[in-house]
């Protein structure tokens, strides 16, 4: 069975690795697709996948300029966005937190109030924010990263929970270590890390797009207001010291 999609996908952070993925796997269930990239190069590397992209700039005008560039309006919303700060939390300088702070707190908000108020117009959104198992368990080190996580955890919730009555939900899913991107470049340094996945090895991305696929579809709208855990059995297992 084809998933549905009413309107076009947006995806926030469509530039990575995971977020071209996801793309691609989109367009093959028949969706519309958008990448919104932070700079020129993002959008360059999309392109080179023949996948329409934008850049971020002002958030409070994605809506308009996706339905302007697929000519749809948009309906589903991909949020992959984050950026690479990664810090203990006592040794972080005071203008690398505020900065945190703008790129992956303040700047999220502001792209799903201005996405979400787009949907309202046409009573229909569905709306899946990728988080990761960190937000649960963070290694020493990701702290900010975890922190973030958390933050747009609610800030979907609330969402789906707010809007739920008006054709609008929203979930958000926590991936373990993947090995695509910037997870690819962490394994590579600590492949000891596989040990603690009951697998024995890490996912791959084709391992997580069907179920973000579905999570993003009309299909899983019943998926609200929750956190969706798709980590290979990771947050099950007593991890080892690694």
């Amino acid at each position: 069975m084809r998933l549905t999609f009413h309107g076009s996908v947006l995806i926030l952070g469509g530039s990575s690795d995971l977020g071209r993925a996801l793309a691609l796997a989109l367009c093959a269930e028949g969706a519309q697709v958008c990448c919104v990239c932070r700079d020129d190069a993002g959008c360059a590397r999309c392109a080179q996948d023949g996948l329409p992209a934008l850049v971020l700039a002002d958030p409070e005008t994605l809506p308009a300029r996706c339905e302007a560039l697929l000519g749809r309006p948009v309906g589903h919303l991909a949020d992959l966005l984050h950026s690479r700060f990664e810090q203990l939390v006592a040794l972080a300088a005071p203008g690398a937190i505020e900065r945190w702070a703008d790129d992956d707190i303040a700047l999220r908000a502001r792209c799903l109030r201005a996405v979400g108020r787009a949907m309202l117009a046409r009573r229909f959104g569905r709306c899946v924010f990728v988080s990761s198992s960190a937000a649960q368990r963070p290694s020493p080190g990701q702290g900010w990263y975890a922190a973030a996580k958390l933050a747009g955890e609610g800030l979907y919730r609330s969402l789906g929970v707010e809007l739920a009555g008006r054709g609008l939900s929203a979930c958000s899913v926590r991936l373990s270590w993947l090995d695509a991107g910037r997870g690819h470049e962490f394994l590579s340094r600590h492949g000891q890390v596989a040990r603690a996945m009951p697998a024995g090895r890490c996912l791959g991305p084709d391992e997580v797009l069907p179920g973000l696929c579905f999570l993003l579809s009309a299909e899983a709208a019943a998926i609200n207001g929750s956190v969706v855990t798709l980590d290979g059995g990771l947050g099950a297992l007593k991890l080892p010291e690694l």
